[in-house]
C-alpha cells in the first residue's frame, strides 16, 4: 500500500488534489494556458504524471475545476463583505467589491479560463458558475424593491463585466464604482438626446 501523507486516506486524497488544483492555478497564472497540462501539472505538484489521472481525467477537468473554485472563493469573499454592510448598502458594495478584487487580480485566472477551448459540457460547467452570479445581483436587487429583478440583474452584471474590462485596462477601481454606481442611481448623466 502506497503511503499517504496525512492521518487518513481522505485527507490525503484532498491534499493530493488541492495541491494539483493549486499547482494548475499556479501555471495558469505564470504561463497561461499553454502552460497547464497533465505533466506539468503533477510535476508542479510533485507529483507522479499518474497521479494527475486518479484526480482528474484530463486537462479539461482540472481547468473547470480551477474555475469552479475561483468562483467559489470569489463568491465567499463577496458573501463575508455584504454580512458588513446594511442591506441599503449592498448592491454599492457589491460594485466597490467586484472592481477592487479585479484590481487585486482576483479576476485573472478567470479571464485566461475565457479563452480555453473546453469541451462543451465542460463550458457549460463554467457557464453556469458564471450565471450563478446573477442570483445574488437578483436578490440586491429585489431587497432594494427593483421592478423585475432578474432582467434588471442581467443589466447590471453587463455594467459590472464592463466594469472588470475598464479595471483590468487601467481604470481605478474606485473610479470605476463611482461610474457604475452613478449609472445605477442615477441613470445616464443629463443629455440632450440620446
Amino acid at each position: 500500500m502506497p503511503k499517504i501523507s496525512a492521518a487518513t486516506v481522505a485527507e490525503h486524497r484532498a491534499a493530493q488534489r488541492t495541491a494539483l488544483l493549486t499547482a494548475a492555478e499556479h501555471l495558469l497564472e505564470e504561463a497561461g494556458l499553454a502552460g497547464v497540462t497533465p505533466r506539468s501539472v503533477a510535476e508542479r505538484a510533485g507529483l507522479a504524471r499518474s497521479s494527475f489521472y486518479e484526480y482528474f481525467g484530463s486537462r479539461d477537468d482540472i481547468l473547470t475545476a480551477v474555475a469552479i473554485a475561483a468562483f467559489d472563493s470569489w463568491g465567499a469573499e463577496i458573501d463575508e463583505i455584504l454580512s458588513a454592510v446594511p442591506q441599503e448598502e449592498r448592491l454599492v458594495a457589491y460594485v466597490g467589491a467586484t472592481m477592487r478584487m479585479t484590481a487585486d487580480g482576483k479576476h485573472a485566472i478567470a479571464a485566461t479560463l475565457q479563452q480555453a477551448e473546453l469541451s462543451p459540457s465542460r463550458h457549460e460547467d463554467i457557464m453556469a458558475m458564471h450565471a450563478a452570479f446573477l442570483g445574488p445581483i437578483a436578490t440586491l436587487l429585489r431587497e432594494a424593491g427593483v421592478p423585475d429583478a432578474d432582467t434588471h440583474a442581467v443589466l447590471v452584471q453587463g455594467l459590472l463585466n464592463a466594469g472588470v474590462q475598464l479595471v483590468t485596462h487601467g481604470v481605478d477601481p474606485a473610479a470605476a464604482t463611482a461610474t457604475i454606481t452613478t449609472l445605477l442611481e442615477k441613470g445616464l448623466p443629463s443629455c440632450t438626446s440620446i
